[in-house]
């Protein structure tokens, strides 16, 4: 029992010696300065009380709502994005043609494309190839030449090479030249005429004068001749004639030939009269021409005579 009672006044010393110790501080327990206070209940407990929750402001965290720098709030303006770099390229930027005319056409793309720009194709050497508007490039000569594409500010290249042996002509071999032809022989066409008087029954023939040539051979004395002898007969019973001429000019021969042959075919339709000489100016006649020498004869041995003409060269 005295023991019981020992410790009760034992735990009430106690008790009062912790009620001293804490009221010995150098604030009042009712103060707010002290971040906690100690109150007794009325069953002897002590409580503390809960740290202030106010904050300074000059000790605070930054506000979390303040938008940050380093990260993009939408606020910030967006820059823009830069265009995208237009590229030109050619179907081709290196071939061949292999023959003078052979054709390729080049075709090109740009990526993005340039509003506006026209194509322009041009050749560094249009004596090797051309280029049309198209893009076609068309071989000229052997070589190579450049194609250049323009589009707006952009350009591409391409080379073509034309490559082909040119065709020659086999060298022939000089031809060994041609002796030079003599002189033509001088022929005396009177001198002929009197030989052949002598050897040929030729008629009552005369040597024609301007007037009468004219009348019988219209045209003949308008050649230049060097020579125009023409021996005929005005008689209606006319069997005979013979006409020599030598031309100046070979170009002439042909308008002597009409002439004589327009004479034949007068007498043969009626200028003859007579059915036998009519008959030998249509089978007995005939115009020769040997160079610039020219005759008509009218004979029934005009066959010989023809002969004795050709000799003569």
């Amino acid at each position: 029992m005295k023991r019981r009672i020992f410790a009760a006044a034992l735990a009430c010393a106690l008790s009062l010696s912790l009620l001293v110790s804490c009221g010995g501080s150098s604030g009042s327990a009712s103060s707010g300065s002290a971040s906690g206070s100690v109150s007794s209940s009325q069953d002897g407990s002590a409580s503390t009380s809960s740290p202030d929750q106010s904050v300074d402001a000059s000790t605070s965290s930054p506000d979390a709502s303040a938008p940050d720098a380093s990260q993009p709030d939408g606020s910030a303006s967006e820059q823009p994005e830069a265009p995208a770099k237009s590229t030109l390229t050619l179907s081709k930027t290196d071939f061949t043609l292999k023959s003078a005319g052979a054709k390729w056409k080049l075709k090109y793309t740009c990526e993005p494309a340039v509003e506006g720009a026209v194509a322009e194709f041009t050749s560094s050497d249009e004596n090797i190839a051309t280029v049309a508007k198209d893009g076609t490039v068309t071989a000229v000569a052997p070589g190579h030449a450049t194609i250049t594409l323009k589009y707006g500010d952009l350009t591409a290249q391409c080379i073509v090479r034309c490559r082909w042996k040119e065709k020659t002509d086999p060298v022939k071999p000089e031809k060994p030249a041609e002796p030079e032809k003599p002189a033509a022989k001088k022929v005396d066409l009177a001198e002929f005429y009197k030989t052949l008087s002598s050897n040929y029954q030729l008629g009552n023939l005369s040597l024609a004068d301007n007037a009468t040539l004219d009348a019988a051979y219209p045209g003949l004395t308008d050649v230049a001749t060097e020579q125009l002898n023409a021996y005929i007969t005005m008689m209606s019973m006319n069997a005979s004639e013979i006409v020599l001429v030598q031309v100046k000019d070979s170009k002439d021969i042909d308008a002597v030939k009409t002439a004589m042959q327009t004479r034949i075919d007068n007498q043969v339709n009626g200028g003859a009269w007579y059915p036998e000489p009519t008959r030998i100016w249509t089978e007995c006649s005939k115009i020769v021409t040997n160079g610039n020498y020219v005759m008509m004869i009218v004979n029934e041995d005009y066959e010989s005579i023809v002969k004795d003409f050709n000799a003569l060269f």
